[in-house]
């Protein structure tokens, strides 16, 4: 999954390449507070199992912020290997091997994500409106 900030204009978009090419830190400190945004709400949406539960949520973490040529890269997620199983469902088997069901997944990264597109553009608008008039 990832995200792209399509929602701005085309001036919008020219000023945020040009912090991008001459302040890339500021952007590295924007880009980690909404993936730690982003981080509050897939934990806020992963499941708890009441005995000994917690260990997917605990686990899910912000990866440290990468430069890939044009692009950064910022990773949110876990290495619980039964996570994918909670994210997108899974099927039930029976002893004798037989799957007999299914059980939903909670679709927590997915969600958030989308929730995460609702506002995102927004934010950003006001953050490079905030950081142009700042450094004008």
């Amino acid at each position: 999954m990832g995200l792209e900030f399509k929602g701005l204009d085309l001036f919008e978009q020219q000023v945020l390449q040009r912090i991008i090419k001459e302040m890339p830190r500021e952007v590295e400190k924007k880009l980690t507070e909404l993936a730690f945004r982003y981080l509050a709400d897939v934990k806020r949406l992963t499941p708890v199992a009441e005995k000994n539960g917690g260990t997917l949520r605990d686990s899910i973490r912000v990866d440290n912020i990468k430069r890939v040529g044009d692009e950064f890269v910022i990773i949110v997620g876990t290495n619980v290997h039964y996570a994918p199983h909670i994210e997108y469902g899974h099927r039930i088997k029976n002893k004798a091997g037989k799957y007999v069901g299914f059980v939903e997944g909670f679709h927590m990264f997915e969600i958030s994500l989308k929730q995460m597109e609702e506002w995102i553009d927004d934010d950003l608008r006001n953050w490079l409106k905030n950081f142009t008039e700042g450094h004008a």
